[in-house]
């Protein structure tokens, strides 16, 4: 078969530039390792072709459409609370120290108060912290 028209130069070299562009958003996304392996990706070139009625002239748009893979997910635990005033506290939930769920912490000297393992607990001063 004859070629009709050269792919690399077709466009002024768009239609190889846009395959280019495309291909390398799928490539960069397979080598992700924030993606998932195991879903396929795909490239797609639309190339839609316009014409008038004496059918001597084409107008033609080029588009290339990368399907990617989505990123992952992130997980994180939020603890939540209030502050007995009907407020609402929020706050990420990191591993702490062990057996230790709650204390009381003297704001200008840093002295630990009161902890959780405390049969008898007072809830006042006790905040949510990063």
């Amino acid at each position: 078969m004859k070629k009709m028209i050269n792919l690399e130069t077709f466009a002024e070299g768009a239609l190889a530039e846009k395959i280019n562009i495309a291909l390398k958003e799928v490539l960069e996304n397979i080598t992700d390792p924030n993606t998932d392996w195991k879903t396929k990706r795909k490239l797609t070139l639309e190339m839609t072709f316009v014409t008038g009625e004496d059918r001597e002239l084409a107008e033609v748009a080029i588009v290339a459409k990368p399907k990617l893979a989505p990123k992952k997910a992130i997980g994180a635990k939020i603890i939540i609370g209030t502050d007995g005033k009907g407020g609402v506290l929020a706050s990420e939930y990191k591993k702490q120290v062990p057996g230790q769920s709650a204390m009381r912490v003297d704001e200008e000297t840093g002295e630990i108060l009161t902890t959780a393992e405390e049969k008898r607990m007072d809830l006042r001063g006790i905040k949510l912290v990063k």
